[in-house]
């Protein structure tokens, strides 16, 4: 007889409140415990989708992915960082709000928040509309939440990456390693990712942003799937080529990483389509929200430069679950020249926008982006054969 369940291969991650258990003891458990609820909420939100809920352990968020989630690893870096940078504020603005004075309202920001993430196997166990993950690499990623790395590294907050999810890691993406030791798994190795230099970054980082009123030029699209989904294809290449083709786009942008081998501040794009070329940097990266580039378009050849503009890619949440995709433009040379020059282009921007609708109403079709990327039905439980 076979077992009725179907091994898959994904992400498994678990993000772990850290100071629980003293906070817990040492305060007043009424307060502690909604404080506690609200951060678990806010981690919960965080990271699904694209990550799906499997259910909260004390003071831990345990969710997993299938490896078709995040095509590229860099996004789940991503995904834990935002999480993390969320966290960190809501905690600051909780300590400065709180008017009470027990116990726990003044010991908030004790907190903190680490996390683990594995690539591996595991099957799917289905209990109505509960599920819960069983396999041996289910029993690593929680062993491993009982490690040395804050004692040997001095890193209380960080994402510890197994070696299996970091080959699925940019190349040029590099951590310090660390190995833990345990029965059954012998001995398991990975890279540390401090996640304080990364709260640092985003609060001092400098923000550019265009809004509605400062753009020359603007659209906007509804994807029928959520923010983060949507940003893994708005930031691939490849995935963006499948949005943006058409007559004019022809071939896929050639991206090149920043100097951490990241994508984000500093990175750029080059692309080539039939009426020209377009040299981007981005110049401000908010994962999720949005991101704002700076570059040089040629039209005809190069022999008509549309000249140097802005333009911010901004993601928003709709009441339905969806994003709203806004595109807005704005010329660095405000003289009347450049403006003219521009003018084409303003003109075939709700053309690019009809365009790239169609486009991503196939996408989503094709990809499945407005269902449940695991259906339970089907994918999760097989049917019992007598064998």
């Amino acid at each position: 007889m076979t077992s009725g369940y179907r091994s898959q291969q994904g992400y498994l991650v678990l993000a772990d409140i850290s100071g629980y258990t003293a906070f817990l003891t040492g305060t007043e458990i009424e307060h502690a415990q909604g404080i506690i609820l609200e951060l678990t909420t806010l981690i919960r939100e965080r990271l699904t989708p694209p990550m799906r809920f499997v259910k909260l352990e004390g003071d831990a968020v345990f969710c997993y992915a299938p490896d078709t989630a995040f095509p590229d690893g860099e996004r789940l870096v991503e995904l834990l960082e935002v999480c993390y940078v969320d966290f960190s504020n809501r905690l600051l603005n909780m300590a400065r709000a709180a008017t009470c004075h027990c116990t726990a309202c003044a010991s908030i920001d004790t907190l903190g928040l680490k996390f683990v993430a594995h690539y591996g196997g595991y099957v799917v166990e289905q209990d109505g509309d509960r599920q819960d993950l069983a396999g041996g690499d289910v029993i690593l990623v929680h062993r491993l939440l009982k490690n040395s790395i804050g004692e040997d590294l001095g890193i209380p907050a960080y994402a510890f990456f197994t070696a299996p999810c970091l080959e699925k890691m940019p190349a040029a993406f590099k951590l310090p390693q660390h190995m833990e030791t345990y029965e059954s798994f012998g001995e398991t190795t990975g890279g540390v990712h401090d996640l304080e230099p990364v709260l640092r970054d985003m609060r001092k980082s400098h923000r550019e942003y265009l809004s509605s009123a400062e753009a020359d030029g603007e659209f906007t699209i509804d994807v029928p799937a959520p923010p983060a989904v949507v940003w893994g294809y708005m930031v691939d290449p490849l995935q963006r080529w499948r949005v943006e083709r058409g007559p004019l786009h022809k071939h896929p942008d050639e991206d090149e990483r920043n100097a951490r081998g990241r994508t984000g501040n500093g990175a750029k794009s080059h692309c080539t389509h039939a009426l020209g070329a377009a040299m981007r940097e981005i110049v401000d990266w908010r994962p999720y929200s949005y991101y704002t580039m700076r570059g040089t378009n040629q039209v005809w050849g190069g022999h008509i430069m549309a000249g140097r503009m802005t333009e911010t890619i901004e993601l928003t949440a709709t009441d339905d679950g969806g994003t709203r995709i806004h595109t807005r433009v704005r010329l660095t040379d405000r003289g009347i020249f450049a403006k003219l020059a521009f003018a084409p282009a303003k003109f075939l921007l709700p053309l690019s926008a009809r365009a790239w609708q169609r486009n991503w109403r196939k996408i989503v079709e094709e990809d499945g982006l407005d269902r449940d990327p695991v259906p339970a039905s089907e994918e999760l439980r097989l049917p019992v054969e007598n064998g």
